[in-house]
């Protein structure tokens, strides 16, 4: 078993369990990222493993990056080259292990966090389960993959009003537009998952091995640029003044005023979302 403050990795048979252990909000840290990536590494090399659940403790499956650290990259300048490098790449290493991925979410997942769920291959929820990419509050955007892996799964015009408006969506919304794969009984999501996992790995490895592959191969010749796009996309945005004001208004709990904008606007928004 691999553990650290945040996340967690054992083996149950041939199926690898992969916890977000950082309650109540499972943030993502730079040191989760750092272990992360030792665990990825494990699994890749792991010939007996048939399938991966990407699971939870606590109520939130996770909200995103801790945005003190956030923070604290901004300020020295390594945002773009060092946090959203990383998350980049790890998420894409996830997307592309060799084996089939399950995202069991028994809490909701906002931001980031949710873009771990989008970068499985498959999600089952709970019924109360809600899905945000809410970055356009703070003046920034879903820059870890999340923009086009959303939009993959249910288009264009739909993922713009998703990501736009940044307003939560539904289990059952989600399971209407195919973002998840099936909606699990309350508290049972985890338990779907492990069970599509273990006959995912009573199947024959290789065969299962080659449909992963051949649906990775779809998206293969695009990815490398996708993922450039994003850490360029992303340095706009840690270079505009809206970001840093999204950024303060965020740790002062108050609504931003953007460039354009008054406070009054954006008291209007913030009601607006929570309407």
């Amino acid at each position: 078993m691999s553990t650290h403050p945040g996340i967690e990795f054992h083996k149950e048979g041939r199926v690898g369990i992969l916890t977000f252990n950082n309650p109540p909000l499972n943030l993502g840290t730079n040191n989760g990222l750092e272990l992360l990536e030792r665990i990825l590494a494990d699994i890749e090399a792991d010939q007996e493993l048939r399938a991966i659940v990407l699971t939870h403790a606590g109520k939130v499956f996770s909200a995103g990056s801790d945005m003190n650290e956030i923070e604290e990259h901004l300020q020295r300048g390594t945002y773009v080259s060092d946090k959203m490098e990383s998350e980049i790449r790890l998420r894409a290493r996830l997307s592309r292990l060799p084996i089939p991925t399950i995202a069991a979410l028994d809490g909701s997942a906002y931001g980031g966090g949710f873009d771990w769920a989008l970068s499985c291959d498959m999600r089952v929820a709970a019924p109360h389960v809600v899905l945000s990419l809410p970055e356009v509050h703070i003046g920034s955007f879903p820059g870890s993959g999340s923009a086009y892996r959303i939009t993959r799964l249910i288009g264009s015009g739909r993922a713009m009003q998703f990501m736009l408006f940044g307003k939560p969506m539904t289990a059952q919304e989600a399971l209407n537009l195919g973002v998840i794969n099936e909606i699990a009984a309350e508290g049972t999501a985890y338990e779907l998952a492990l069970r599509w996992a273990e006959e995912l790995a009573a199947k024959s490895g290789s065969a299962v091995r080659a449909v992963k592959e051949a649906v990775s191969r779809i998206f293969a010749p695009e990815q490398q640029w996708l993922d450039l796009t994003q850490l360029e996309i992303s340095q706009a945005v840690a270079d505009s003044a809206d970001f840093r004001e999204g950024m303060r208004a965020f740790f002062e709990k108050r609504p931003p005023a953007f460039a354009g904008t008054s406070a009054k606007a954006g008291q209007t928004a913030s009601s607006d979302e929570r309407n």
